[in-house]
């Protein structure tokens, strides 16, 4: 379990700092990435809303508190990240192989935190009568 720890935290830690090299891009070079989502067809304004999404999302996976908002967090990176690289991929400008990384490296991070979160369950659960709950 230690180790399935420590790939969790080490490919979290590469995530996290994709997505917030992502949103320090956004803000330092607006000119470029804003001229980007143009020829993406999308508005401008999507920048922001990316930006603040993106950062309250990387905070909810650290906080790691509902199972259910977590699993809405990683369905919204995984949108996220695949909609920029199909949008990347349809215009030929061949800028998506980032939104590709991302989209692995949150496959890993899920998984991982799906087995960790089973042991921990199975460890508490461990010792009880399975029928105690019912009484």
């Amino acid at each position: 379990m230690n180790s399935q720890k420590s790939i969790y935290y080490i490919v979290l830690a590469l995530f996290a700092t994709a997505v917030i090299g992502s949103i320090i891009n956004s803000i330092v070079n607006f000119d470029v990435v804003s001229t980007t989502f143009i020829k993406l067809g999308y508005p401008v304004y999507l920048i922001y809303l990316l930006g603040v999404c993106q950062s309250i999302g990387l905070l909810m996976i650290f906080t790691n508190k509902s199972h259910w908002s977590l699993e809405w967090v990683y369905a919204g990176f995984f949108m996220n990240y695949t909609l920029g690289a199909i949008a990347h991929l349809a215009i030929k400008d061949g800028n998506g192989a980032s939104a590709v990384v991302c989209i692995v490296l949150l496959f890993v991070t899920y998984i991982q935190s799906r087995k960790i979160r089973n042991t921990i369950n199975d460890l508490a659960e461990f010792g009880k009568p399975k029928y105690a709950k019912y009484i």
